[in-house]
């Protein structure tokens, strides 16, 4: 009998001077690995087991992705930009390098044992560079007509713009060829990476999905479909995919 399938969250890595106190309670040196409660209670509601899959050593990637049926590379923060060929300046926020090459390890793995996989945001951003893609280091460069895609001032569900569904397997799964979305970044997907196709555009023209089709397990989006299912039930979408995916593969490690 198949058990309930296991999934693995990447999350916020949070260094020992900023756990000092305030949001953390922590003590000085203490860090923290942080795993958003949205994407816990989505794999959840979607029936699936959330585990929180800490930074770590790039060399133990395998091991954990073997222990695991599927997996949700999760938002934080900006990519460092020299994996991209790319200088930070100013317009960079918060960068984690020891995050990126332990998750472009994860995945990487994950890809290589066809597990499923759901890559929101930041996520979808590293898939990108990942398979040789860039990134704008701030949307402003794309357009000066560009929406503002960072819209924190209002609840996390709220839908700020408009989606344009461009791959059949988004069309299927939202039965519309258009959708609303909540929008939480500053950096988008520039230079496509090698293989990967467009799956959604926002109405400024900004990727909102991606896909690859050497690897039809994998799904990237550029909302936060985790945070829209606390109001909206189509936020569960992705997330019914993943783990119709690891079913239809046959994994279930409980």
């Amino acid at each position: 009998m198949r058990g309930t399938p296991v999934v693995g969250i990447t999350g916020y890595h949070v260094l020992g001077e900023e756990g000092v106190g305030g949001k953390f309670r922590g003590l000085a040196g203490q860090g923290f690995s942080v795993i958003g409660h949205d994407y816990i209670n989505a794999v959840s509601q979607a029936g699936g087991i959330p585990i929180g899959i800490p930074v770590g050593d790039p060399a133990t990637a395998r091991s954990i992705i073997k222990r695991l049926d599927g997996l949700v590379l999760a938002g934080g923060e900006d990519m460092d930009p020299t994996l991209y060929g790319a200088h930070p300046d100013g317009r960079c926020g918060t960068i984690r390098p020891e995050r990126d090459l332990f998750e472009l390890q994860l995945l990487g793995e994950a890809l290589a044992l066809n597990k499923p996989i759901l890559a929101i945001c930041r996520g979808m951003q590293l898939l990108n560079v990942f398979f040789g893609g860039t990134l704008y280091l701030d949307i402003a460069d794309y357009s000066d007509q560009v929406l503002s895609h960072q819209f924190s001032r209002a609840p996390r569900w709220y839908l700020a713009h408009r989606v344009q569904l461009l791959s059949p397997l988004l069309q299927r799964l939202y039965q519309a060829d258009e959708i609303r979305t909540n929008s939480y970044h500053h950096q988008a997907v520039h230079e496509l990476g090698e293989g990967l196709q467009v799956a959604a555009v926002a109405e400024d023209g900004i990727v909102e999905g991606l896909l690859h089709p050497d690897h039809p397990q994998l799904l990237a989006v550029q909302w936060h479909p985790e945070m829209l299912s606390v109001k909206h039930e189509e936020g569960l979408i992705p997330f019914h995919w993943l783990l119709e995916q690891i079913r239809s593969e046959g994994g279930c490690s409980a």
